[in-house]
């Protein structure tokens, strides 16, 4: 009696496959090579080209998604210091004096400045220095100082914010790198 099988995914949806018959070189190269693709998989050299693409873009990303971070904490900052200035132009029209050059008020003490009509937010970020009085009358100065934990590619720096009447704030940074990527 002879056993006969039909194999359509060895040899093929037209081909019949006799076990009593001998079996040739080319029907054991086609069984050993539908074996081979049923049992499909990655290589080794495949997942290690995969690994070092996703290595070689993380390098790529990854510093750039820090560095737009930290310009999004800069901006915050500046929004603030913006926020003073404006304060401090109104306490000047105001009070016909110079400038509230002691404690700003904040939200966790009242300061010194009678007649200042705003309260600083807390930076959470950043350490606001108390303003002081600039290089021409009536100027003046406010630094803030990045907090721990720096950021690892610019470390703890500081931006000095120097205000003139009538013209734009000058805005310098401690750190060359952070002058050139953060600030506006």
């Amino acid at each position: 009696m002879k056993i006969i099988f039909h194999l359509n995914f060895w040899m093929g949806a037209d081909r019949w496959f006799d076990y009593n018959r001998p079996v040739s070189n080319a029907d054991r190269r086609s069984r050993l090579r539908c074996r081979r693709a049923s049992a499909a998989g990655f290589t080794l050299i495949e997942l290690l080209v995969v690994i070092l693409i996703i290595g070689i873009l993380a390098a790529i990303a990854v510093p750039q998604y820090f560095k737009i971070v930290e310009k999004g904490r800069v901006t915050e900052a500046m929004s603030t210091l913006d926020s003073i200035r404006s304060a401090q132009e109104r306490y000047l029209s105001t009070s016909g004096g110079f400038y509230c050059t002691s404690a700003l008020p904040t939200q966790a003490s009242p300061g010194a400045c009678t007649g200042f009509d705003i309260v600083v937010p807390s930076l959470t970020h950043y350490l606001l220095g108390a303003p002081s009085a600039g290089t021409n009358s009536p100027s003046w100065q406010v630094t803030i100082t990045r907090n721990s934990p720096p950021p690892l590619y610019y470390g703890a720096y500081t931006i000095t914010y120097d205000v003139e009447p009538g013209v734009p704030p000058s805005v310098s940074c401690s750190d060359t790198q952070c002058g050139t990527d953060l600030l506006p």
